[in-house]
């Protein structure tokens, strides 16, 4: 819980041992132009002289402005956050952060630990691409993209202003309680022939108009999916793989993302969802690309066909085909097939399942009512995360480390490249720039913003997530806190308010956005740190993120093999020392400074402002977060 108290420059913040104190309400005043000459430096607005595992939030002007962390005759080690608050998609400002001792000028310049692993890339294409389990850690296999194509599909709904299938509205939003019991006759069999509408443009594209019909078969039926191979590229999976698959999607995709997000619709009267390989995905990859679509749900097969013809009026998960040679697109093994169909399942079935919560149940438009970008994607990661616990008889809050989920059997092995190292690759990229990203964005997202909201929403599922009754995975009744989520209540909000909506409805409480955004910055700065006292909003429960990276860095897997990945400014609190930094902060995002002390130091006056000392402007919504680790 928050206390917020008021600071005064002549006011000492001091807070309660294990407590999380945050220090003045209010806003920041939006000045006006800097007159010449600067005025002389204001007066300290907060004197900080924290316990280990005590946290302070500077919120007020005064205190953001300016404030001291007083010195000691002890090492010492503080992590200092920098928040912007701003609920504006896109916003970035310029922040001037200038940290020096109480005497002497000495300059002592920031260090920065290495960004990543040797070998770890960054696709140089600005669409955000898929990051699942892509086979073995330290392939080869580049990593596949669906971002555009889900951009096109938005513009493509909004062109037509398609309107749900009129059967959502003859079977009332009706979710079977068992899909089994539908009539066998409503179910296809296993060789029976169908027939798809594809809205995939010959070329690439989407569009509701293209109508290219594909005759697929059947070739798996399950209880909760139908599993059907284009009939023009089949026989690259065996019997027996799509045997397999459909009997592991029933036993840990399904009920965990049934669980988590809501239960389908059925538009289409056979109680499953068709999950479907085909060669019209690889038509939308471009061979010598470096990546390659996988997969996608679109919203347009759940809309009228009268407005979208290319609408199947069903539930399908479109899966890219296996294609050794490249005949339709670029080469895509059947092994790789094989690899990523679980993870990927999982991630597109998030998608599909909000959808249908939104639209054919809950009654919403389904592009305005449609769930922001960047909480969407993050569940789809969530959804991969907890599909892969409950594969391998792991829950969540058990604080796991690398060597629970990834070491000693194959199954372990095999979970954990298919549900986890791609989000773990995200999260990486974005904790190696957490400034620097679009967090809020509603488009397109990058590989950072994906991390930023796997982890988020991570966080979000510790920090507010009913501890009881257990759901399907096991550790906790966080499930409610997503399902929650995934619907948008009664009138399908989205977003940030979402999330607040979502907060209260299973935990009572009634956090600000800022309040919210700067727990989950200190955990990420905090979490296991070796040190008593830390309050549990500012830790994570699921994971032990620096055990977790220290024990990828041990076993050497690339791409995660420099330990815990947050890149953090180093201010050395010593006689002398000054540092400055100048740097763009992106809505809700932060900036992380590590201050430490081998020894006795002198304190240590910290300045915020923009680059021309005037106070961060009102709208940034500055918080500074103060977490003393040591």
């Amino acid at each position: 819980m928050m206390r917020w108290i008021r600071s005064s420059s002549d006011t000492a913040v001091r807070c309660a041992l294990g407590g999380l104190v945050a220090a003045c309400g209010g806003g920041t005043t939006q000045p006006g132009p800097p007159p010449p000459p600067p005025p002389p430096p204001p007066p300290v607005g907060a004197s900080l002289d924290l316990a280990p595992g005590e946290v302070v939030i500077l919120s007020d002007v005064g205190s953001v402005r300016s404030f001291e962390i007083i010195g000691a005759s002890e090492a010492r080690e503080y992590q200092v956050i920098v928040v912007s608050a701003s609920q504006v998609e896109g916003g970035v400002a310029a922040i001037r952060f200038v940290a020096a001792a109480d005497a002497g000028a000495a300059a002592i310049a920031p260090q920065l630990p290495p960004s990543r692993a040797p070998g770890f890339a960054i696709a140089s294409d600005p669409v955000s691409v898929e990051s699942r389990g892509m086979g073995a850690p330290g392939s080869d296999v580049p990593r596949p993209r669906h971002l555009e194509i889900r951009a096109m599909l938005e513009r493509e709904v909004a062109r037509v202003g398609g309107h749900v299938s009129p059967k959502a509205a003859r079977r009332g939003g009706a979710v079977p309680a068992v899909r089994a019991s539908f009539a066998a006759a409503g179910v296809p069999q296993v060789g029976e022939t169908v027939t798809i509408t594809s809205p995939v443009v010959p070329g690439g594209g989407i569009s509701c108009n293209a109508i290219t019909h594909v005759s697929g078969v059947v070739r798996a039926v399950g209880q909760n999916f139908v599993i059907v191979e284009d009939a023009s590229v089949a026989g690259h999976l065996t019997a027996s793989d799509l045997a397999l698959l459909e009997q592991e999607l029933d036993e840990f995709v399904a009920p965990v993302d049934d669980d988590y997000f809501g239960r389908p619709g059925d538009l289409d009267g056979n109680g499953r969802v068709i999950a479907f390989f085909t060669g019209q995905v690889n038509r939308l990859s471009t061979p010598g690309s470096g990546s390659i679509v996988i997969g996608f749900f679109t919203p347009t097969d759940l809309l009228d066909p009268l407005e979208c013809p290319a609408s199947n009026e069903a539930e399908i998960i479109w899966l890219v085909a296996p294609d050794p040679d490249g005949d339709i697109g670029p080469p895509v093994t059947v092994a790789l097939v094989k690899r990523i169909a679980r993870g990927l399942v999982a991630h597109e079935y998030q998608h599909l399942l909000n959808a249908v919560q939104r639209s054919v149940i809950g009654g919403g438009d389904p592009i305005f009512d449609s769930e922001e970008t960047w909480i969407n994607e993050g569940m789809s990661h969530i959804a991969e995360e907890v599909s892969g616990f409950h594969r391998i008889g792991r829950g969540t809050r058990a604080n796991l480390g690398f060597a629970e989920i990834g070491v000693g059997s194959p199954v372990l092995v095999d979970s954990y490249q298919d549900f986890h190292h791609g989000n773990l690759l995200n999260l990486s990229i974005y904790l190696d720039g957490p400034s620097g990203l679009d967090a809020l964005a509603t488009g397109g997202v990058s590989f950072a913003t994906r991390g930023w909201g796997y982890m988020f929403l991570r966080w979000l599922g510790d920090r507010y997530g009913p501890p009881s009754p257990v759901g399907v995975v096991a550790g906790s009744a966080e499930n409610l806190l997503f399902r929650e989520l995934a619907a948008g209540g009664a009138t399908q909000m989205r977003g940030i308010p979402n999330v607040l909506r979502a907060i209260n409805a299973v935990s009572g409480e009634s956090p600000s956005w800022d309040d919210v955004v700067s727990e989950y910055v200190a955990a990420t700065a905090s979490d296991d740190a070796q040190v008593g006292g830390l309050p549990p909003e500012v830790q994570f429960s699921t994971w032990n993120y620096p055990r977790l990276f220290s024990e990828l860095q041990a076993n050497s897997v690339p791409g995660l093999s420099a330990g815990f990945p947050l890149r953090q400014s180093q201010v050395a609190m010593g006689s002398g020392a000054r540092s400055t930094s100048v740097f763009d902060i992106g809505a809700s995002t932060a900036r992380y400074f590590r201050f430490t002390a081998s020894g006795a130091h002198p304190g240590m006056r910290v300045d915020l402002t923009t680059p021309s000392g005037a106070n961060v402007p009102n709208g940034v919504r500055a918080r500074v977060v103060v977490v003393r680790t040591r």
